[in-house]
């Protein structure tokens, strides 16, 4: 007695003399499907919006930071009297450029974060990285030390010229205090950092870097004017915002191949 024959199913069964499984009929675009894998890109679309606020916040930050600077009342001196004094004279003009300098501060801070991602390859990697973090990091701190200007405006217009002045100074004399007001300087060594990591990378050219390097010898060498020195920072960020649309040109190059 012979067992029974069951009938093939269609991926057992073959085509004549090929040895090739036979598809089922109407079943290849199902299975073509089945087997398709999901788009590569689909999970990195909110990486890309990401970045893209990135992009955004480096320029947003730059405009935001020059506004806070032309906005800063006018100073007598570089002495710290004189600075409690400019301070207290004008209230409204204070606590505007203290709050675009907040901003701008915390909007470059968050920007820089995208800077690396444009870095392809291994050539200039690790010095637009290392830039790029020292310049997330001193903006960070930055934003939070203007916020100091509405305690320097309130004492100057609070207690008497000699008392402020000793407060002031009281305060600045602390030990922690004075390595934390050191750390924004480290932003001397991010922008010609990031800017000469991302020229060896081939993504910006060369002549970038003075942009990054003259403003702040300048600013070093002159005395302070609102201005004067807008115009020096609105110069010194020809790179963030460089940098900035290059992050955006990036993500929309990523999105049409993603389409």
């Amino acid at each position: 007695m012979t067992a029974p024959q069951i009938p093939p199913t269609a991926a057992e069964s073959t085509t004549a003399g090929s040895g090739t499984p036979a598809a089922a009929p109407g079943s290849g675009a199902a299975t073509a499907a089945a087997a398709a894998p999901a788009p590569a890109f689909a999970a990195s679309v909110p990486g890309r919006r990401l970045t893209a606020l990135g992009g955004l916040a480096l320029i947003a930050g730059a405009v935001l930071y020059t506004a806070g600077i032309a906005t800063s009342p006018p100073q007598a001196s570089e002495a710290a009297s004189d600075y409690i004094a400019s301070l207290a004279a004008d209230p409204g003009l204070t606590q505007l450029s203290a709050a675009l300098l907040h901003f701008g501060n915390l909007f470059l801070a968050l920007g820089f974060l995208a800077v690396p991602g444009l870095v392809r390859g291994s050539r200039g990697g690790w010095l637009t990285l290392v830039g790029a973090l020292l310049a997330t990091l001193s903006h960070a701190l930055v934003s939070g030390w203007v916020l100091f200007d509405f305690w320097t405006m309130t004492i100057g217009r609070e207690l008497d010229a000699t008392t402020a002045l000793a407060l002031f100074e009281a305060v600045q004399s602390g030990s922690v205090f004075g390595i934390l007001s050191m750390l924004p300087m480290l932003n001397l060594l991010a922008m010609p950092l990031a800017t000469a990591g991302l020229a060896r990378a081939g993504v910006v050219p060369w002549w970038l870097l003075a942009f990054a390097v003259v403003p702040t010898v300048v600013m070093f060498v002159v005395p302070f004017s609102p201005a004067l020195f807008a115009a020096v920072t609105a110069v010194g960020f020809i790179p963030a915002v460089w940098f900035g649309l290059a992050v955006l040109r990036r993500v929309r190059a990523e999105r049409a191949l993603a389409v």
